[in-house]
């Protein structure tokens, strides 16, 4: 058999695996779709009004079933004749055209100081060819020019698993597509910003997020492979406090929030701050597994194939 030996074959990394086992249907269906995507995806896993959660998610952790209760959609997304971008109520749809350069998305809504904002996107098409990338970025951003990440203006966490800020990438996540859901917590009172993917966090990725009143961001989403479809599945932003900071302080000791769960005041508590109760984060030996398992089966089916035909 010609070829290189597959000790020589280089392998790119794989998507993780989606945040559920609905169906998606593919993304040039999505994209050319001129009605309303809810009556083209029925994949609701996740958000406010959904019970097929505790049923279907992969991530069937008693400890999320139990707490987590998504609040639903406080702010969406800001319309934008100009760039083509197609906005259906909480659905983006990146342009469809090829040669469309870097197009960006971006709240309705300032994201402002002394508050902790969070929300997630679940991503209805596989992205592939250039980038998008997931975060924030001031209003001085042109959202024709450059993708976030690439200026001292904005933070993102790119599809390929880098976090980017001022042109300096780095390693962050596995690699993730179709079907996953990115979370996003920015807390401005400490200037912190942190990911998630499938409703476990990634650990905080910066910490020099701007805290002055006169540095206005935005939630954004930055795009330029076409074809591209993101959903807003919620979003909150809530006021820096006591509370706040005491629900965070539980959010690790899932036994005393049971205890506070059959308590009618806390529970209302609980269901405020419902981003804080997420499963447990990633560790890094569990990212290095979700990066080198599929490396190592799809190398092992390679040598297989090469003793069979020797």
């Amino acid at each position: 058999m010609y070829g290189r030996h597959p000790s020589q074959i280089d392998l790119a990394p794989l998507p993780m695996t989606p945040f559920c086992r609905c169906f998606f249907t593919q993304s040039r269906v999505i994209c050319t779709f001129q009605g309303l995507l809810p009556t083209l995806i029925r994949c609701r896993c996740g958000e406010r009004t959904e019970k097929r959660e505790k049923r279907r998610s992969r991530i069937n952790k008693e400890f999320e079933n139990i707490f987590c209760e998504p609040s639903g959609v406080e702010w969406g997304w800001a319309r934008d004749e100009i760039s083509g971008l197609r906005v259906s109520g909480n659905d983006v749809i990146f342009p469809y055209q090829y040669n469309s350069g870097t197009v960006i998305v971006r709240s309705e809504r300032e994201l402002e100081v002394g508050m902790v904002h969070f929300w997630e996107m679940r991503i209805l098409t596989p992205l592939e060819g250039s980038d998008v990338i997931f975060g924030i970025g001031t209003d001085k951003i042109n959202p024709h020019q450059f993708p976030l990440g690439l200026n001292a203006e904005s933070w993102g966490l790119s599809f390929y698993g880098r976090k980017q800020h001022n042109g300096r990438r780095a390693a962050y996540s596995p690699m993730f597509s179709q079907g996953c859901v990115v979370g996003i917590c920015l807390d401005r009172s400490r200037g912190t910003l942190e990911f998630y993917l499938n409703r476990r966090s990634l650990g905080v990725a910066y910490r020099n997020i701007p805290c002055d009143p006169q540095v206005k961001l935005y939630a954004m989403v930055s795009s330029t492979s076409t074809r591209s479809a993101i959903r807003l599945m919620n979003s909150t932003s809530q006021k820096d406090c006591l509370q706040l900071r005491t629900v965070q302080a539980l959010s690790n000791r899932p036994k005393d929030l049971k205890l506070l769960h059959k308590i009618p005041g806390y529970k209302i508590l609980l269901r405020i701050y419902w981003f804080f109760l997420m499963p447990p984060p990633y560790t890094p030996i569990e990212l290095q597994l979700i990066s080198n398992t599929w490396r190592t089966n799809l190398r092992n089916m390679i040598n297989e194939l090469y003793d069979w035909t020797d």
